[in-house]
């Protein structure tokens, strides 16, 4: 019976996923070389994958759904370190920032090639924006609740420049570190506490 079933054949699901799971390494992988996202093609990426063109396009509709797709990984990580604390279900600040950089070295191509591309891309702007947007609606909400006399205009003031503040800081620790990581996550941690003081 196992050695029946160690021979069937992959489930077209799963053959799918496969598929579009090569594509996505793919393109981290020639990111990853230092290539700028704008000059890879569909056919290098495709050839990397150990795909065709065609089958390219059965996954994405074109290189920006690929790049959307990369970046919306990232997200995942990224919210999914930042939310206990933006909730309020722990006040371990350090190690929410230690878990969202985390997520910036994981997709440190993804993040470059997302940066790169929302210059000229609307659509991945558009994302960037969001994806910041979600951080800084949130971060009102974690400010408010612990200030309920901070206005409105300041809170969202406040999340707003904690927020990009602290992606281009990851962003460019990727890229030209000048500092270590202990000492980066001890600043922003400094900066982001004389808006939300220890509980």
């Amino acid at each position: 019976m196992s050695s029946v079933l160690s021979r069937r054949s992959t489930s077209p699901a799963d053959q799918r996923g496969q598929t579009r799971v090569k594509i996505l390494d793919a393109t981290v992988r020639l990111l990853g070389e230092g290539r700028a996202f704008a000059e890879l093609t569909v056919g290098e990426i495709s050839g990397s994958a150990g795909v065709s063109r065609p089958t390219f396009y059965a996954y994405f509709q074109d290189k920006r759904a690929l790049i959307l797709a990369l970046g919306g990984g990232f997200e995942v990580d990224a919210r999914t370190a930042a939310q206990p604390w933006l909730r309020n279900d722990t006040d371990d600040l350090r190690s929410t920032l230690r878990g969202v950089l985390d997520a910036f070295v994981k997709h440190r191509v993804t993040v470059r090639a997302v940066v790169e591309a929302a210059t000229y891309d609307a659509d991945v702007a558009v994302f960037w924006r969001e994806f910041h947007d979600w951080f800084t609606v949130n971060t009102v909400h974690r400010a408010t609740s612990s200030d309920p006399d901070l206005r409105s205009e300041d809170a969202e003031a406040l999340a707003y420049s904690l927020v990009w503040m602290t992606e281009r800081s990851f962003t460019e620790y990727l890229s030209a570190p000048r500092v270590s990581d202990v000492a980066l996550l001890k600043a922003l941690e400094r900066l982001w506490r004389t808006v939300v003081p220890v509980d």
